[in-house]
């Protein structure tokens, strides 16, 4: 365009870009038809102008997967406290503990700014923090899966449950055979404060209801199904556990956890517990399904960090088995030899995605949260409710009154 703009003939500036090995004007003009009059995606693709070279995320394969499980994780949750920087923090804290390498100066090896259009490439939307009805994934197929599992359990096993009759007055129908009391937990917020305007939201991972940035009051509450108690009840004392004020405004998982081992523990000194079985019914929030290990924690080849030092798990004999993940010389073992002590089959060239989808069928790694291995040393069973049917917690009825 300059050598025109300075009076060169077409065909001479032709010649001189073919001569130095440059766009051509047919090739110039095939693109601009592109860009003008077809798919801006097709111009794009092309990559012209763009870095020749590997890029971060080429050279560091392992870190973009644990990334995006980070960001999956993130937007999760209820409260709107994500930002770019906490992913760049994020990055930044593993590309140095995955290079052994230690930290000197207080710059991010992925900037904020690529951060952000990492999370736009990921679909990612910074928008309005506006409730979401909490029934949107209702029809999602895992979800419908789930539901159809739960309300089979509780139909088959319906008569060791203590259940209400629908009449006028309604009365217990006393279970005779193997009597299971049903414990039905749940937290609620009571919001006191500003609500974020703005937050990053993944599309089909979003939390249906907008918390704040920690200005609400959590409560932790349970309601039992048995005789001993009235149908339903509340008084203004009746919350079992709250935070402390000027604290964390949200329940994290060791919090949650404390508050079981301190139920189940106390639970068998109830003499309406005697002679029966306990079921608590929990709802699918990552406080309670936050399992004690996971397959992103762990590198494929030995000397990564993993913040575990050993793997217990449940044989087919129903024996527990321990591997050590640590080595005698004090570097990791990596995936790939816990697999050979596992007696896993690894297919050669076996990608990293199709081989931790494999080692996720064995029985060391199938994913038991901390919650459910802590009610097992109590002979307590847990089931979640299915993810978007708060309805199938009866609980959800006690905080509505509440409120």
């Amino acid at each position: 365009m300059y050598l025109r703009h300075i009076g060169h003939a077409w065909r001479d500036v032709d010649s001189f870009l073919t001569s130095i090995g440059g766009t051509t004007i047919k090739m110039c003009h095939k693109w601009t038809n592109i860009l003008v009059n077809k798919d801006f995606d097709e111009f794009t693709i092309d990559e012209r102008g763009g870095k020749r070279g590997d890029s971060f995320w080429d050279c560091y394969p392992d870190l973009e997967l644990e990334q995006k499980q980070f960001i999956y994780q993130e937007f999760s949750k209820t409260e709107a406290t994500f930002t770019s920087e906490t992913l760049a923090r994020f990055i930044d804290q593993d590309f140095y503990e995955l290079n052994n390498l230690k930290k000197i100066d207080q710059q991010f090896v992925r900037s904020v700014e690529s951060c952000r259009l990492d999370l736009r490439r990921f679909g990612v939307k910074f928008t309005a923090n506006s409730s979401r009805p909490y029934f949107l994934g209702h029809e999602r197929e895992d979800v419908v899966k789930n539901r159809q599992e739960f309300v089979k359990y509780f139909i088959e096993r319906e008569q060791h449950f203590y259940t209400i009759t629908n009449d006028a007055v309604p009365q217990w129908r006393i279970s005779t055979t193997a009597p299971t009391s049903l414990l039905c937990h749940d937290e609620s917020t009571y919001k006191c404060g500003e609500i974020t305007v703005k937050r990053w939201i993944m599309p089909h991972n979003a939390p249906f209801y907008n918390k704040d940035r920690g200005r609400s009051i959590m409560c932790s509450d349970l309601l039992v199904m048995h005789p001993s108690g009235p149908f339903f009840s509340w008084t203004e004392k009746d919350a079992s556990a709250a935070i402390a004020l000027g604290g964390n405004n949200y329940f994290n998982n060791q919090s949650i956890l404390n508050q079981f081992k301190r139920l189940f523990q106390l639970l068998p000194f109830k003499k309406e517990s005697k002679n029966h079985s306990l079921l608590c019914l929990v709802d699918n929030s990552r406080t309670h399904t936050a399992a004690e290990i996971h397959l992103n924690d762990f590198g494929m080849r030995s000397g990564i960090w993993c913040p575990v030092d050993k793997i217990d798990y449940i044989d087919e004999n129903n024996k527990k088995q321990t591997i050590e993940y640590y080595a005698d010389d004090g570097y990791s073992k990596g995936l790939l030899a816990i697999a050979n002590e596992l007696n896993v089959s690894v297919p050669r060239k076996c990608k990293l995605n199709d081989f931790k989808l494999l080692l996720s069928q064995h029985a060391a790694f199938r994913s038991v949260s901390k919650l459910e291995k802590l009610a097992t040393e109590y002979n307590i069973k847990i089931i979640f409710t299915p993810k978007h049917h708060c309805e199938t917690n009866p609980i959800e009825g006690y905080w509505w009154h509440s409120m």
